[in-house]
């Protein structure tokens, strides 16, 4: 009687301990599929997919602006144009309109040849600034910088340049930025992809 219980005591341990493990591993995919593989979280990184709460509706307008600490206020219509690079290369230009209400609107355009396709793209956004985000990195904090994020659409047309053959595809975009003091800024623009993943390119006024 007693071997019969140790075997199934026995049995009961290894079941938990193949639970744990099993649970240990969706954990850490999980947080792979988040931040990226260990040892290259960056918990300063802009992920706006995941800070969605920050775009406001439509009765959330206008937004308090209260320059408290410096931060940056917006009394007047803001245009912010910049040009957009990935990986040193020119992607195009974007341009963020903020109203004095704290509403944000966001376009991008650019076209490009890599490397036997021609690319096509256009996006329009909306969003809004976020004064209650601080802005944060490994050297510390900066309360005056403004935040702001906006969300859209964009269509990608590629043009295979030897066959003149076309593809059509609409993403998920975010631009998001920090505006300065002297109201230039600079900032970052996802291109979400069917996967799952993400295409990163920076931003800054010219």
């Amino acid at each position: 009687m007693l071997k019969k219980t140790t075997r199934k005591n026995g049995y009961v341990l290894l079941v938990l301990l193949i639970g744990i493990v099993i649970l240990a591993m969706l954990y850490m995919i999980d947080l792979t599929a988040m931040f990226g593989p260990k040892g290259t979280i960056d918990i300063y990184a802009e992920r706006p997919w995941f800070e969605e709460k920050r775009l406001l509706s439509e009765k959330d307008f206008p937004i308090k602006q209260t320059g408290k600490k410096g931060k940056v206020v917006i009394k007047d219509e803001t245009v912010l144009a910049g040009a957009v690079q990935r990986d040193g290369e020119n992607r195009g230009d974007v341009k963020i309109t903020i109203d004095p209400n704290g509403k944000a609107y966001g376009q991008w355009n650019c076209a490009y040849q890599y490397p036997d396709s021609n690319y096509a793209i256009s996006a329009e956004l909306v969003g809004n600034i976020d004064p209650t985000k601080i802005y944060e990195d490994k050297t510390g904090t900066n309360k005056q910088l403004l935040y702001f994020i906006t969300k859209g659409k964009c269509q990608q047309i590629k043009t295979d340049i030897k066959t003149n053959n076309q593809w059509t595809s609409e993403e998920v975009i975010y631009i998001v930025g920090w505006i300065q003091k002297n109201y230039s800024a600079s900032g970052k623009l996802f291109l979400m992809t069917e996967d799952g993943g993400n295409a990163e390119y920076d931003w800054q006024t010219k």
